[in-house]
């Protein structure tokens, strides 16, 4: 045991610290396996033979799961699916476009509905390396071309993923060529060279929050990838369906797209609805290697004098090499230590050849080691504890405490490797780590989740056997020094600066950055103090050259300490930096270049949140500087604002706003947004209702009295004729009528004259008084109004309730101005409220009325309507205050 033990600490440190897996092409010689291979479209499918029925090694867990097992598998509904979306940044009009570009692919255009199922199939992968983009823009809180760049390489295969970063590479390049005049001439996609609209793209990147700010770049990059995938993806299938084909062009169908998706292993994955990517296997669950690392096909170049590298192998080695590659399961941890070391001695020229993450490389740099924690997290979950059962020392355990993974959804060894890999190039570490491959697991396999990762002092740290015992004890001291200073605990500075090296506190690790801007990238305000009280340069910046610090991000060259606390919004320590004395410009002086963009300009392109009080304040500078159309595209954006956000802020300082702005402007594009905004704050709900006045009990006498000339007491004087009554009921009727009795000349025949009223007018009110309510009048529309005017005469509140509910009824678009006017002018406060609520509700209507306008803008200041808007902003704001803001939300409704 102590030999086996020694001998799997020695293959684990000849794979991590091993500088050239010079050693691993000897160990292709000890595999002898016995499979066969056969030659088909998209690299080498494998198949077992009769002689492979054990379990002696991981090798025979290729290729031998069941057809039922898929079927089990994506039929059980158990695995996440991908968000579908409902806008992509295409139209399917550049689709055929972007298909027919090539003159070599001159087919006619493919149906609509093979289009439209395309382009379902291709936004699926749009939104796979958004995702990922997503997570890999955490760490500086912007999204670049590297991070599309990195995430079209997780998500696509070795060959499809540099298909389409050569198309974003030649487009940015393009781009970057064109003239002065081309950018007020040409649009981005026509400078870019491409059919797709960047625009829409980089739209779709903001709405979709796919970082806090994105470059550019970033959007010229992934439109250029997915406008290559279409082609790419289409030339698959135009191969498959030629291949197929018997006689003329081949007929585009939606089946024989599916049917040629589902042969191509490196495409089929990536296209399924499922959250985790099925890599290096096609529908059938069929294992095979990508075309650009088909062996056979190499060994015939080889041959043919083709390659030079002198590398020759029988055909059994090459059948070990690609059976290491689709290698899915492993027993222990030294058989995966050894087809890692010989999968990375075959894959680290693929790596080399297609290095594109814009990070200068050197010759004796570029190899990529995996850290012996990698490796033990990589066991866990490719580890296959039935595979040790073979071994005779070892026992089954007799109870199961967890179940393995079903073979369908473990991808082949080749895919754990290029996903890590290619999370270790993005940060620009030359050693593979376990969180890389626990991000590969998240991808890769369902149900598997883990947090994105975030910049941390050890990216990039790694323990070559390049460096001497002496360069070694320094590095690994002055990474002691950065965890110290980045525990969070301010009383080690002092010990933690012994250990950084010569610089002391301004040192460097590879990433070129100092303790202190890594103190500003987790807001650490303390430690930022203490660093700044202990000799900090807090304008220290991130170098431009690789040769002292090769794991430099390209973006953040020549950022400064006040660079990284914008770039993650740790307000309070901004200001601390700022009252420090940084510089807002950052490195940025006259004449010099600069590569990354200054504090102040990351701030700006930050922005802030599309608030109501960023929304009013831009609103009042734009009306101060009256800046109509920017007026008016503000005003179309209120819409966005959700109606829980609306505060406080809205009453006091939006509705005087917005009614000043109306008051002040005849415009009418402006009054109709205006309008609509009136409406949309007030609501879909009703108008609150006016109710009936209950009568107070008082005297009342049979209508047979009423109008009796016999049995009156009193008589009034209506239009020169008399009308009788009684002043016992009268005196109790109301103060009004008190009043005029009280007042009445003395003598037996003396008439109370009643002017301004008309006699039926006055039948109708005496009628109310003699019967007690309302029930057994009959009200023209056309009295209402003249009876509204003497009930609140004779000051007789449930009469003029009543008349004030039947004008509520008779109310229209061609009446409300005229009934508003009389109700101003009768001083009538409730129906006048109401009646401005119906011009609220319905203000995007009547504001193209002409009597609306004339009451808005025309009235004299002194008739019934010169407070019009005043009334309407009054009446909007106890509607706004009782449905969004009160307790009782709504309650007055």
């Amino acid at each position: 045991m102590a030999r086996s033990s020694k001998s799997v600490a020695r293959t684990l440190e000849d794979l991590t610290l091993d500088s050239g897996y010079g050693g691993a092409a000897d160990s292709f010689r000890s595999s002898s396996a016995s499979l066969c291979c056969s030659e088909a479209h998209g690299g080498n499918y494998w198949h077992l033979t009769d002689s492979m029925h054990s379990r002696h090694n991981s090798l025979d867990t290729v290729n031998t799961v069941l057809v039922e097992d898929a079927e089990i598998l994506e039929c059980s509904g158990q695995c996440a699916k991908l968000p579908e979306l409902e806008d992509v940044p295409w139209s399917l009009g550049e689709v055929a476009s972007a298909l027919s570009k090539d003159k070599e692919m001159s087919l006619p255009t493919p149906p609509q509905d093979v289009l439209h199922r395309f382009s379902v199939l291709v936004s699926r992968v749009l939104v796979r390396v958004a995702k990922e983009a997503q997570r890999l823009s955490l760490r500086y809180a912007k999204c670049t071309k590297y991070e599309i760049q990195s995430a079209t390489k997780i998500v696509l295969s070795w060959t499809v993923s540099m298909s389409c970063i050569s198309a974003a590479v030649g487009a940015l390049s393009l781009y970057s060529m064109s003239t002065e005049e081309d950018k007020f001439s040409r649009g981005k996609s026509a400078r870019c060279g491409l059919l797709f609209n960047v625009g829409k793209f980089f739209r779709w990147m903001v709405d979709s929050r796919v970082a806090v700010r994105i470059h550019e770049h970033a959007a010229i990059y992934l439109a250029a990838c997915m406008e290559s995938l279409f082609r790419d993806v289409y030339a698959r299938v135009l191969r498959s369906a030629l291949l197929e084909r018997d006689n003329g062009i081949p007929k585009f169908t939606v089946e024989l797209l599916e049917q040629a998706v589902s042969g191509d292993a490196e495409i089929w994955g990536s296209l399924q609805p499922w959250q985790h990517l099925i890599c290096g296997k096609n529908a059938s669950g069929v294992l095979s290697l990508p075309e650009g690392l088909t062996l056979h096909r190499d060994q015939q170049q080889q041959r043919g004098g083709k390659s030079g590298d002198g590398n020759s192998y029988s055909q059994t080695e090459l059948r070990s090499t690609e059976q290491c590659l689709l290698a899915t399961r492993v027993g222990s941890i030294s058989e995966l230590s050894d087809l890692v070391s010989r999968a990375m001695h075959h894959l680290q020229p693929v790596y080399t050849k297609n290095h594109s993450n814009g990070t200068p490389i050197h010759p004796k740099c570029n190899v990529i080691h995996w850290a012996p924690e990698a490796i033990y997290t990589l066991c866990y979950f490719m580890h296959c504890p039935h595979m040790e059962w073979e071994n005779p020392n070892v026992e089954p355990s007799k109870v199961t405490l967890q179940t393995e993974r079903p073979f369908m959804v473990l991808p082949p060894l080749m895919e754990w490797v290029r996903v890590a890999v290619v999370h270790t190039e993005h940060r620009r570490s030359f050693s593979v780590d376990s969180d890389d491959v626990r991000q590969a697991a998240r991808l890769l396999l369902p149900g598997v989740d883990c947090e994105p990762r975030q910049l941390r002092t050890d990216d990039c740290f790694c323990a070559s056997r390049k460096l001497d015992a002496a360069s070694t004890e320094a590095k690994f001291l002055q990474d002691l020094g950065f965890r110290m200073l980045s525990c969070g605990r301010t009383d080690l500075v002092k010990q933690a600066v012994n250990l950084l090296g010569p610089d002391g506190i301004n040192s460097m690790n590879e990433q070129g950055m100092t303790p202190l801007m890594y103190a500003c990238v987790r807001g650490d305000e303390a430690m930022v103090q203490m660093l700044l009280d202990a000799g900090a340069d807090i304008n220290s910046e991130v170098p431009n050259t690789v040769h002292k610090h090769p794991s430099v991000f390209p973006e953040t060259r020549q950022a400064t300490p006040l660079t990284f606390a914008v770039l993650h919004g740790h307000v309070p320590v901004v200001q601390l930096l700022l009252d420090a004395r940084a510089n807002v410009e950052g490195s940025l002086q006259d004449g010099m270049e600069n590569y990354t963009e200054t504090p102040l300009q990351l701030a700006a392109a930050a922005g802030v949140p599309w608030t109501l009080h960023t929304w009013l304040e831009s609103l009042r500078t734009c009306f101060h500087q009256h800046r109509r159309p920017l007026i008016q595209g503000l005003l179309k954006e209120f819409s966005c604002i959700e109606e829980e956000e609306y505060t406080e802020e809205l009453i006091t300082h939006g509705l005087p706003l917005m009614y000043q702005i109306l008051r002040a402007s005849k415009n009418e594009v402006i009054s109709q947004q205006l309008a609509a905004i009136f409406t949309q704050c007030y609501g879909p709900y009703p108008i609150p209702k006016l109710t009936e006045i209950k009568r107070k009990q008082t005297s009342r006498l049979d209508p047979h009295f009423l109008n009796n000339k016999e049995m009156s007491d009193v008589t009034f004087l209506v239009e020169g004729k008399p009308f009788y009554a009684h002043k016992v009921l009268l005196f109790t009727a109301s103060n009004r009528f008190k009043i005029l009795l009280a007042n009445r000349p003395c003598g037996e025949n003396t008439c109370i004259e009643i002017s301004n009223v008309k006699y039926h007018i006055f039948q109708l009110v005496m009628q109310y008084l003699y019967c007690g309510g309302a029930d057994a009048l009959h009200i023209r529309n056309t009295d209402v109004m003249e009876l509204l005017s003497a009930a609140k005469f004779f000051q007789l509140e449930a009469l003029q309730r009543h008349c004030e509910i039947i004008c509520t009824k008779n109310i229209n678009t061609e009446t409300c101005v005229e009934i508003y006017n009389h109700t101003k002018f009768l001083v009538a406060p409730d129906l006048a409220s109401y009646i401005e609520g119906y011009f609220l509700k319905n203000m995007v209507i009547l504001i193209e009325l002409e009597p609306f306008k004339q009451l808005l803008y025309d009235a004299p200041p002194e008739g019934p309507g010169s407070d019009v808007l005043q009334a309407l902003e009054r009446t909007l704001a106890i509607r706004i205050q009782s449905i969004h803001l009160s307790s009782s939300k709504g309650s007055i409704v």
